[in-house]
């Protein structure tokens, strides 16, 4: 987390972010003895409109993480996962503060199919996401998101993962 930190807060010192896409956010999670760290780059909607006072746009999402277990199993302790997601978010206003609500679907790539005691079963995995969150005037936005990745049943066992992840991103 600290190393994504390091590469965000440069960025969102620049001054060189504006309400254009696209949107570059890092995150942090953690479920049990599981935890999440990544960097996801959100691009301008591939559609848009507007809804009285909600904007709503459906991005393509590309996401890069790493899930760490720090439990006592003897499974494998690390695991990389790369994804892309089709992610509907709605903002509402034109305020310095805006609210917004998200949700996505996508797929997503990991590095092993085991990690702690969790068994994945297949390097593909499904991906759903809803989150929550706030737009800070016309650069930076603070939030809230859950995600599950299972493999949706294609092989057993198929114990999937969640995690509440805390996000923070600028627009450039």
């Amino acid at each position: 987390m600290k190393f994504l930190m390091c590469l965000a807060v440069p960025l969102l010192a620049a001054g060189a972010v504006s309400a254009a896409e696209p949107a570059i956010s890092v995150f942090h999670g953690e479920y049990e003895n599981y935890d999440r760290t990544g960097l996801s780059v959100r691009l301008a909607p591939m559609w848009a409109t507007d809804w009285g006072a909600w904007h709503v746009g459906l991005h393509p999402e590309f996401e890069l993480s790493r899930f760490r277990y720090d439990g006592s199993s003897s499974g494998a302790d690390t695991m990389n996962q790369a994804g892309a997601i089709g992610m509907l978010r709605l903002v509402r206003g034109k305020g310095g503060l805006r609210p917004y609500a998200e949700l996505g679907l996508g797929g997503a790539l990991l590095s092993r199919t085991d990690l702690g005691s969790k068994e994945f079963s297949t390097n593909f995995q499904f991906s759903e996401h809803v989150g929550l969150g706030l737009e800070l005037g016309d650069r930076f936005s603070v939030g809230w998101r859950f995600s599950h990745y299972s493999n949706g049943d294609i092989e057993m066992p198929n114990d999937g993962i969640d995690l509440h992840q805390f996000v923070i991103g600028a627009s450039f």
